[in-house]
């Protein structure tokens, strides 16, 4: 696919914006809104350095994110808008063309697509929430692998401003483990390999031998980008904070099991990127885990602190519209 690796071109347009670091409890109770609120939270003014004029200098192994000129055909006739919220649709075509640029952008022999995600509201301060209510009380073995939020009638999601990662290493490994039958069974010899290292002195990171996996999540606007843009930190600028977690329950293929979210502390030492003017063909790349990340942490990027921000002058704009598809991909 070499239309994935096409070039990216244009001048520069780093701006200051202000991020709402998280600076509340180290573990925040799991109600609606413990990630969409910014109450709790530390204001800085910071700068996002804009990657057009160097966007191939940043990879996912560098840097932890990665953009790529990638077009979809449910951008042309006689998709419309309205067909990226086709459950059929989006998996027939749109997680077909993810899954084949996976395979050309990591090397992997394996992927699979796990989560769609729509948002297509103004962010709004979510009001004070009680914790969630336990729905996944009944274990199910017919899970979808692929799932879905934010497409329907009353589940309308905006952008997040609070920077965090998507999944922390213990939720990733617990997704692993319960999230469909299709991912158990591939990941059959990776959970045997781990299981065996956490039972020796230092753990899996020190002792596992099994092959690679990641888990990475992928962002497209789905038209241009007017306001409430992506900003993601360079990994090794903030591989060395200690996040606050929250947990959120999830419905598994052996019943509900739990994965944390990090929250995002200050760090000074952060370097924050974005890409200007970004157009529905420009997607954007993330990594969230990565075992290759654990065996060689000083070379290999991991999971990404990530975040919408509010860019000056650009209240009246066209509410930005967007897709996520997360998949793992396995070596």
């Amino acid at each position: 696919m070499t239309q994935s690796h096409a070039i990216i071109e244009t001048t520069g347009k780093s701006v200051t914006a202000s991020i709402p670091y998280y600076n509340g409890p180290f573990n925040p109770p799991d109600t609606i809104s413990t990630l969409t609120t910014t109450r709790c939270c530390d204001w800085q003014s910071v700068v996002i350095h804009d990657v057009r004029p160097s966007v191939s200098d940043f990879t996912l192994d560098k840097h932890g994110f990665q953009y790529v000129k990638h077009a979809s055909s449910l951008r042309s006739p006689p998709h419309t808008l309205a067909s990226w919220k086709d459950h059929k649709i989006r998996e027939q075509i749109n997680d077909a063309e993810i899954l084949a640029l996976a395979k050309s952008l990591t090397g992997a022999k394996k992927i699979i697509i796990m989560l769609a995600t729509g948002r297509n509201a103004k962010f709004v301060e979510p009001q004070d929430e009680p914790l969630r209510p336990d729905i996944y009380a009944n274990q199910t073995d017919t899970l979808p692998a692929t799932r879905a939020k934010g497409f329907y009638d009353g589940m309308d999601m905006g952008p997040v401003r609070k920077p965090h990662v998507d999944w922390g290493t213990h939720g990733v490994r617990n997704i692993l483990r319960n999230w469909s039958q299709e991912l158990a069974e591939e990941a059959k010899d990776i959970i045997q390999a781990e299981d065996e290292a956490a039972a020796l002195p230092g753990g899996i990171e020190k002792n596992y031998k099994g092959r690679r996996w990641a888990f990475y999540n992928t962002w497209r606007p789905l038209k241009p980008v007017q306001r409430d843009p992506l900003a993601c930190v360079d990994f090794f600028t903030s591989k060395d904070d200690k996040s606050s977690v929250f947990w959120r329950k999830i419905p598994g293929i052996n019943g509900p099991f739990t994965a944390d979210a990090p929250l995002t502390p200050a760090n000074p030492n952060h370097k924050w990127y974005w890409l200007s003017d970004q157009q529905p063909d420009d997607l954007l790349v993330m990594k969230i885990f990565d075992s290759a990340h654990e065996r060689d942490p000083d070379n290999v990027a991991g999971g990404i602190h990530h975040c919408s921000f509010h860019l000056d002058g650009t209240e009246g704009n066209e509410v930005r519209e967007s897709l996520e598809t997360k998949f793992m991909a396995f070596w």
